[in-house]
C-alpha cells in the first residue's frame, strides 16, 4: 500500500534522479557531444525543410488531411520508443539507485512512478529542440498560436505513454529472467533472438523498395498514433475529432493502468526470492591455465581452427565473452537497422528492389562482424589486465582479438554471395559484392582494436543487471562506424549505382566551390572557389568506366593499407599500455 502523499514524493524522486542524469551526461563530454549532434541534426535537417517549404505554404491551403499513413508513422515511432525504453529499464533501470534504501524508505509505486518520471523528464530534453522547431514552424506557417500549446501537450503524453508502456515491458522481462529457469538459463539467445525480430521488422517499414516491405499505413490502428492529429488544431489540415479523442483516452488509460500494472510486477520482482540457474555458461569468467579443454568446450560448437599458442587463447577469451554477455552487442543493432536503411536507401535509389540486398549484406555484415569483438580489448580483460599485458606478447594479443572477426568473414561471404544473387546482380558483380564485404570484415577487424585502445572504457556498467559488463565506448562505436560505412557504401555503390557516387565525389568538390563563391568577393577565396568547381567538374566529366575502375582500387588499396597500418598502430599502443 503506498504511503500518505506519495505522488508527492514520486515527482521529488523523479526529479533528482533527472538532475543526476544530467549532471553525469554534462561531466562526460564525449557522450555528450554525441547527444548534441543527435539531437542537432534531425533539428537542423528539419529546420532546413522549413526554410525552404514554410515561406510557400503560408497563407495557403495545404489541401492535405491526416490519414493512416501519418498516424501510422506516429505509431510507428511510439512503437520504436517503447522498445528502446524497455531495454533501457530491463537493462539499467529495473531496480531503483540504492534499492535497499528505497525500498525501505518508500512505497513501490513511489519508486516506479519516480523512474517514470524521471525517464520522461529525460527523453524530453532530448525531444526539447525539435519540438520548439515544430511549434514554431507551425505557428509561422498558419498563423496558429494554438499549436504553442498544443505541440507540448502532445509531446508529453506521447513521451509518457512510451516511458510507461516501456516500464510495464521492462519489468516484465526483468521478472522472467528472475522467477523463469528456462528463461534465466537462455536469456542471451533469447533477448538477442527478441532484438533481431524487432530490428528485422522494423528494417521491412523503413524499407519501401522491397517486394516484402510492410506499409507504415498499417500501423495507423495503433490508438497512440492517432494523438497526431492534436498537432494540426487550428491549422488548415484536416484532422479527425474521434481519432484525436481515441489517442488521448488510450494514452490516458495507459498512464494509469501502466503505472498500476508497472507497480505490480516490479514489487514481485523487487521482494521476491530470485531463482539460482546453474549453467556453465553463466558462471563468472574465471581464468584457466591448465585446463584448455574447457576453455574450448565453453565456447562449442564454435572453435578457433590453425591457431595455437596465446593468440589461440586470447581470441577464445573474446568469443567466450561475447557469448556470456551478448547485450553488449545491442549498441551495433540501432545503427544497423535504422541508419543503414537510411544509408542504403540514398545509396541505391532507382534500381529493382531487390538489389538492395546484396549491397546492405556486404556493408552491414562486413561491419558487424569486423565491430562484434575487438572495440573495447583492454576494458574487456577487467580486473585481469595486469596480468594480460605480462603474459601476452602484443602481437598475440593483437591478433587475437583480430580472429573471432575474420572466423565469421565466410559467413559474410555466403550471405553476400546469396543475397546478391537473388537480387538480380550477375555473378562477376555478385563476387565483386562477395569480396567487398570480406574486405570490409578484415578492415573492420583491424580497426576495432586500435579504437578500442584508443578509446576504452574501463569502468564497468549495468546491462542486464550485471556489473561486470564493459560495453565499447559510444564514440569508439560510432568512429568505427563512419570509417567502415563511409568506404563501404562507395565500394558497393561503384558496383551497383556507378553514376550516383560519381556524382556523390564530384561533390565534395563542387559544393564548397559554390558556397565559396557565393561568399567570396575576389582573392584567394575566388580561386579556391573555382579551383574547387573545376576539380568537381573535372570529375563528373570522368569516363564511367574509368572512374569506376581506379577508384575501386584506390578504395581498396587504401582500406588494405589502412587494416595494416591499424594493426600496427595496436601494437604499438599495446607495448606503450605495458610500459606503464
Amino acid at each position: 500500500m503506498a504511503e500518505s502523499g506519495w505522488l508527492g514524493h514520486a515527482v521529488r524522486m523523479g526529479w533528482f534522479d533527472y538532475r543526476r542524469s544530467v549532471r553525469a551526461i554534462r561531466d562526460d563530454t564525449g557522450r555528450l557531444l554525441l547527444m548534441a549532434a543527435g539531437v542537432a541534426f534531425p533539428t537542423l535537417v528539419i529546420g532546413a525543410l522549413a526554410v525552404v517549404a514554410a515561406p510557400e505554404l503560408r497563407g495557403t491551403d495545404p489541401g492535405f488531411s491526416m490519414n493512416q499513413v501519418v498516424r501510422g508513422t506516429f505509431a510507428m515511432l511510439w512503437v520504436f520508443a517503447v522498445f528502446m525504453l524497455a531495454q533501457r529499464t530491463t537493462a539499467g533501470h529495473s531496480k531503483p539507485v540504492a534499492d535497499a534504501f528505497v525500498l525501505t524508505t518508500v512505497s513501490p509505486r513511489t519508486a516506479v512512478v519516480g523512474g517514470i518520471i524521471a525517464e520522461t523528464l529525460r527523453t524530453m530534453t532530448y525531444a526539447l529542440p525539435l519540438g520548439l522547431l515544430i511549434a514554431s514552424i507551425g505557428v509561422y506557417t498558419f498563423g496558429s498560436p494554438v499549436l504553442l500549446l498544443a505541440v507540448p501537450l502532445v509531446g508529453g503524453l506521447y513521451v509518457a505513454s512510451a516511458v510507461t508502456t516501456g516500464r510495464v515491458l521492462g519489468y516484465s522481462a526483468a521478472w522472467l529472467v528472475a522467477t523463469v529457469p528456462f528463461v534465466a538459463r537462455h536469456k542471451g539467445v533469447l533477448g538477442g533472438t527478441v532484438v533481431m525480430l524487432f530490428f528485422g521488422i522494423y528494417f521491412l517499414f523503413q524499407t519501401p523498395q522491397l517486394p516484402f516491405s510492410i506499409s507504415q499505413a498499417t500501423l495507423g490502428v495503433i490508438p497512440t498514433g492517432w494523438v497526431a492529429d492534436l498537432l494540426v488544431i487550428g491549422t488548415p489540415i484536416g484532422w479527425s475529432s474521434t481519432h484525436a479523442l481515441g489517442g488521448v483516452v488510450t494514452v490516458g488509460v495507459l498512464l494509469v493502468g501502466g503505472s498500476w500494472l508497472a507497480e505490480r510486477i516490479s514489487a514481485s520482482f523487487w521482494f521476491d526470492e530470485p531463482i539460482t540457474v546453474s549453467d556453465t555458461d553463466a558462471a563468472s569468467p574465471t581464468r584457466i591455465v591448465d585446463d584448455q579443454r574447457a576453455l574450448e568446450r565453453a565456447i562449442s560448437p564454435l572453435g578457433i581452427p590453425f591457431i595455437t599458442g596465446p593468440t589461440r587463447h586470447t581470441a577464445e577469451w573474446s568469443l567466450l565473452r561475447t557469448r556470456r554477455e551478448p547485450q553488449r552487442l545491442n549498441v551495433l543493432l540501432i545503427p544497423v537497422f535504422g541508419g543503414g536503411a537510411a544509408l542504403l536507401n540514398v545509396v541505391l535509389q532507382g534500381i529493382s528492389p531487390l538489389a538492395i540486398l546484396g549491397p546492405a549484406s556486404a556493408v552491414l555484415l562486413g561491419w558487424v562482424a569486423g565491430a562484434a569483438f575487438g572495440l573495447n580489448p583492454l576494458g574487456d580483460e577487467g580486473a585481469v589486465l595486469p596480468a594480460t599485458l605480462t603474459a601476452v606478447s602484443s602481437r598475440a594479443f593483437v591478433r587475437g582479438q583480430l580472429v573471432p572477426s575474420l572466423l565469421f568473414a565466410p559467413v559474410v561471404a555466403v550471405v553476400t554471395l546469396v543475397a546478391a544473387l537473388v537480387g538480380g546482380y550477375g555473378l562477376p558483380s555478385a563476387i565483386a559484392l562477395t569480396l567487398i564485404g570480406c574486405l570490409l570484415t578484415v578492415v573492420g577487424a583491424a580497426l576495432a582494436p586500435l579504437i578500442g585502445m584508443w578509446l576504452p572504457r574501463y569502468s564497468a556498467i549495468r546491462i542486464g543487471n550485471s556489473d561486470g559488463v564493459r560495453p565499447p565506448r559510444l564514440l569508439a562505436g560510432t568512429l568505427h562506424v563512419v570509417l567502415v560505412w563511409l568506404p563501404g557504401a562507395a565500394l558497393v555503390g561503384l558496383v551497383a549505382t556507378p553514376e550516383l557516387v560519381r556524382t556523390a565525389l564530384s561533390g565534395i568538390g563542387y559544393v564548397p566551390g559554390v558556397v565559396l563563391g557565393l561568399v567570396a568577393d575576389g582573392g584567394v577565396l575566388t580561386t579556391l572557389a573555382s579551383s574547387l568547381i573545376d576539380a568537381g567538374e573535372t570529375i563528373q566529366g570522368l569516363p564511367l568506366s574509368a572512374f569506376r575502375s581506379g577508384f575501386s582500387m584506390l578504395l581498396v588499396s587504401g582500406g588494405l593499407l589502412v587494416a595494416l597500418v591499424a594493426y600496427r598502430g595496436a601494437v604499438r599502443r599495446f607495448e606503450g599500455h605495458e610500459l606503464h
